[in-house]
């Protein structure tokens, strides 16, 4: 069967709603920021997600991104500063309805559209708040806080401009997902986090690898919200965890090394396994 690439940007756009300029330029140049920022989250969205929620989950993944800058990056005195400037943005963007910066005018459209509650946002910048300048770092503990508190309101973000992903139960299951994603990441960028001094998982010889099987056992279970998702949603999710669980197994061979070396994503053996992925969601769909 021939691989029928996915619809144009514009097309996608018009079945998003997004149709006003300037904001459908925004949500154009959100696309080719996540394209760059992680190529397999952009490929595996625009391959496999359906077409009229693809330009909100980036937008969404772009809002996370900013987000996490504001709160992470640049000189360590001037953070707080920087992110409860971006706070008081955000939230004031959500009470007016109405926002300058275009990015955040882009947010508010996508939850105008897809009906995502402002809650689950102000969730999400709660947790950030809370980490701010403050991490129980380096126990399994404060990775199970920080996962509740941040990773798991993001997995609800980006899931949830469905609606068939807000029930309590894909809600509950997707926290599997969450933990299994961020233990796989913190493995990821062991490296530079102890060169930071603030690992966030233990990490002497044997607690790696047990941080390591946890991650496995993590990223099994997240595989039970996949019969819970709506049929349209399910392709993008298996995505998602098959990817996660191509950069576990460049953990697993990096092990001895991950202290010292980060781990990238392997991009090649990803981008096969969300073309094989498509090319099955294309036969399912003509059966």
């Amino acid at each position: 069967m021939r691989l029928v690439p996915p619809a144009s940007y514009r097309a996608t756009l018009d079945r998003a709603g997004v149709h006003e300029l300037p904001v459908r330029d925004t949500y154009r140049d959100i696309a080719r920021e996540v394209r760059r920022l992680e190529p397999p989250y952009y490929a595996a969205t625009r391959l496999l997600a359906p077409a009229r929620l693809q330009p909100h989950i980036l937008c969404l993944y772009a809002f996370a991104h900013a987000t996490d800058t504001a709160a992470d990056s640049g000189p360590a005195a001037g953070r707080p500063h920087r992110f409860r400037a971006w706070e008081t943005a955000v939230r004031t963007a959500l009470a007016d309805r109405h926002a300058d910066d275009p990015r955040l005018a882009a947010l508010l459209h996508t939850l105008d559209r897809t009906g995502l509650p402002d809650a689950w946002v102000g969730t999400f910048m709660d947790g950030m708040a809370g980490d701010l300048g403050y991490r129980d770092f380096g126990s399994e503990d404060g990775f199970q806080a920080y996962v509740d508190r941040v990773s798991h309101p993001l997995m609800l973000l980006l899931s949830g401009v469905h609606p068939g992903c807000r029930t309590q139960e894909v809600v509950r299951a997707l926290r599997d997902a969450a933990e299994a994603a961020q233990r796989i990441d913190c493995l990821s960028d062991l490296a530079d986090d102890v060169r930071a001094g603030l690992p966030c998982l233990p990490h002497s010889g044997r607690q790696l690898r047990g941080q390591i099987e946890l991650a496995g056992v993590a990223l099994g279970r997240a595989r039970a919200v996949l019969p819970l998702l709506p049929a349209e949603f399910v392709p993008v999710m298996t995505a998602f965890l098959d990817v996660h669980r191509i950069q576990l197994r460049a953990v697993e061979r990096a092990a001895p090394r991950l202290t010292r070396n980060t781990v990238r994503t392997p991009l090649m053996p990803s981008l096969r396994v969300l073309l094989a992925a498509r090319r099955q969601h294309m036969e399912g769909a003509l059966s």
